[in-house]
């Protein structure tokens, strides 16, 4: 099955449209998280966005599996970027409207 850039582009655009894997990818932008499977931590990423809940999230963030910890990391820098520059847009472009959690340093 052949998809078009835009079918690709669309599915991209549907693994980003979760506010946890937003913030995930705000904190892997640090450095890579690794979490093992009996974590009850708080920082570790939740059930529902891991990379093989949605396909093109693989796209964005890569696991990697030693014993019984996963390592989580983003798949390329301008990922990181792009979130950033669509949060600059939204603040530039109606600040009033927004609820800004600026403790985040989202900015």
């Amino acid at each position: 099955m052949n998809q078009s850039i835009f079918d690709i582009q669309a599915e991209f655009c549907k693994a980003m449209g979760n506010t946890v894997r937003l913030q995930l990818l705000h904190v892997l932008r640090e450095r890579p998280m690794t979490v093992t499977k009996s974590s009850g931590n708080q920082n570790s990423p939740r059930h529902g966005v891991t990379p093989a809940n949605h396909p093109a999230w693989r796209r964005v963030v890569a696991s990697h599996r030693h014993g019984s910890t996963k390592v989580f990391e983003i798949t390329d820098e301008k990922i990181a970027e792009v979130c950033d520059l669509v949060r600059s847009i939204l603040v530039e472009t109606d600040p009033q409207t927004l609820s800004i959690d600026r403790s985040d340093n989202y900015e």
